[in-house]
């Protein structure tokens, strides 16, 4: 099986404007081609002892702008975060759908029985996934994951039968 490469960004991101969002630790990003991104910064604040300061200090938090002609964000305090690991936060926290399935279904050449094997999930929730509006986070951080690293995706794929359509076929007696 071939796997199709990835396709990598052509250009690093840019900041246009960031602001805070209504939710706490969270910022409504707006990119240098024109696209908006609500970023949740809650884990990098409780996880990194350099933002720690900001689950106390939400106003100093709400005080962030863009810095270097975009090339991230920075706060009144000295500290910054890059557009790029903005983006990939940005993207690793939008909900991914049904439709997504079926595309990594697509590019892996996977049927239902190598989709459900690879997720240890029944076939019937594959189908219900297909249909689904949201994932669970927990799908779409395994696809991401799967996608992202050829060796992640061998590590775990098994290939099953794939089985003809219809009633089995009776074997003649001998």
């Amino acid at each position: 099986m071939v796997r199709p490469a990835l396709k990598k960004p052509s250009a690093l991101p840019r900041v246009k404007a960031v602001a805070p969002a209504k939710e706490p630790l969270s910022l409504r990003v707006t990119w240098d081609d024109g696209t908006h991104s609500r970023v949740d910064l809650t884990g990098l604040v409780h996880s990194s002892r350099h933002f720690a300061g900001f689950a106390e200090d939400q106003a100093a938090f709400r005080r962030v702008k863009p810095v270097g002609y975009g090339s991230g964000i920075g706060w009144d305090n000295g500290l910054d975060y890059s557009a790029a690991t903005l983006r990939t936060l940005a993207d690793q926290q939008q909900s991914l759908t049904g439709k997504h399935l079926v595309a990594f279904e697509e590019r892996h050449d996977l049927n239902t029985a190598e989709t459900a094997a690879l997720l240890h999930v029944a076939e019937r929730t594959i189908r219900a996934y297909r249909d689904a509006d949201a994932l669970p986070e927990a799908v779409s951080i395994a696809l991401r994951a799967f996608d992202s690293d050829p060796t992640v995706f061998a590590a775990h794929y098994r290939p099953v039968e794939r089985r003809g359509r219809g009633r089995p076929k009776k074997v003649a007696a001998e």
